[in-house]
């Protein structure tokens, strides 16, 4: 692991996207309903310098009768959000390291639109995706899958092909997620049981919801005091960040930036735990990305069962605030590289 320490942020940004090559990630999300998903896909594409986003499917959201605004199916809907936030911008501003919109753009797709078990007719644009992309990596170089909703399309993706299995790595956002679409997760633990024990799994939030919690460290807990809180943030450094770009929205990213339904106006992130675990070591110095048993800013986990599961691991047996503590205890730290990102759009 290359050492960062003594370095400025921004030295450690520059080393750390010219160092070594992006992390392949392909998201799966529910975006549409809590805004928190639209809130880590900011963060997403703020970090595309070091990540490279292979794709980003939608996935069901059992929710969206709770959030009428969002009336666009959800692939539209992402891709709304993606130019809102004007990757374009940013690049000729200097920041050629992350990724072109055209780019971000051309890897949106379809996912399954209702939470249901995988069946043999039950494929779509994001499942076949899934699919294709995963074969062009291997177990030595997996694709990195994020899920921030049900794992809905995932499991029907597996289901088709079962060979993607050990290509790729799954970072999962499971409570809530779990129960809108319980089958489905159901099926990916049955499928690792009796066909692939060594599928690589971090699910983050196991059942029964509320017990665990650990990627609620991303926003319960830690640093909260001036500008670090969940509300104060939102408005000393995201408020009036970027481009109406020309006249396309009536709005700023920054200032169409969307607050949590719950709690209620504040920044959430509840799926950028998944992010921080991938940047933890490059930028913080902490962690590393293949042994999830580590402190990380994306949180630190068990193995369920190491003699059943090598590569599975769940929250650690503690109490909530303990697991969120693995998060929060680094809140300062990843809280101040983001909002050095959010800066970029002034400087």
């Amino acid at each position: 692991m290359m050492l960062l320490f003594g370095c400025s942020t921004k030295n450690k940004q520059e080393l750390a996207s010219s160092s070594k090559p992006k992390i392949p990630v392909l998201i799966d999300t529910d975006l549409g309903g809590d805004p928190d998903d639209i809130q880590s896909l900011f963060r997403l594409l703020h970090y595309s310098d070091l990540l490279e986003i292979k794709g980003i499917v939608s996935t069901p959201c059992s929710q969206i009768e709770n959030h009428p605004w969002d009336t666009i199916p959800q692939d539209l809907l992402i891709k709304e959000w993606i130019q809102r936030i004007d990757l374009d911008f940013l690049r000729a501003k200097g920041y050629n390291d992350l990724m072109p919109e055209e780019k971000v753009l051309d890897v949106v797709k379809k996912g399954s639109q209702k939470p249901l078990p995988p069946s043999g007719n039950g494929n779509t644009e994001g499942s076949d995706f899934i699919i294709e992309t995963s074969k062009k990596y291997s177990k030595e170089d997996p694709l990195w899958v994020l899920i921030w909703g049900s794992m809905t399309t995932l499991a029907q993706a597996l289901h088709d092909d079962p060979s993607i299995a050990s290509n790729i790595r799954i970072y999962s956002i499971a409570s809530s997620n779990t129960e809108h679409d319980s089958l489905s997760r159901n099926f990916v633990y049955e499928f690792m049981k009796s066909d692939f024990p060594d599928l690589w799994w971090i699910e983050n939030g196991i059942l029964p919801k509320g017990k665990y919690e650990t990627f609620r460290g991303v926003y319960q807990g830690g640093e909260q005091s001036g500008e670090w809180g969940n509300i104060a943030f939102v408005e000393k450094n995201i408020r009036g960040k970027g481009t109406a770009r020309g006249g396309m929205f009536d709005q700023k990213p920054g200032d169409a930036f969307p607050v949590a339904t719950w709690p209620k106006g504040t920044l959430k992130e509840g799926d950028s735990p998944s992010i921080l675990y991938l940047i933890s070591p490059i930028i913080g110095g902490v962690g590393d990305i293949h042994d999830p048993t580590q402190e990380s800013w994306g949180g630190q986990f068990r193995k369920a069962d190491q003699d059943l599961f090598p590569n599975y691991y769940i929250d650690l047996e503690a109490s909530p605030e303990v697991c969120q503590a693995t998060i929060n205890k680094w809140r300062l730290a990843y809280m101040k590289d983001w909002k050095e990102r959010w800066e970029r759009y002034d400087k």
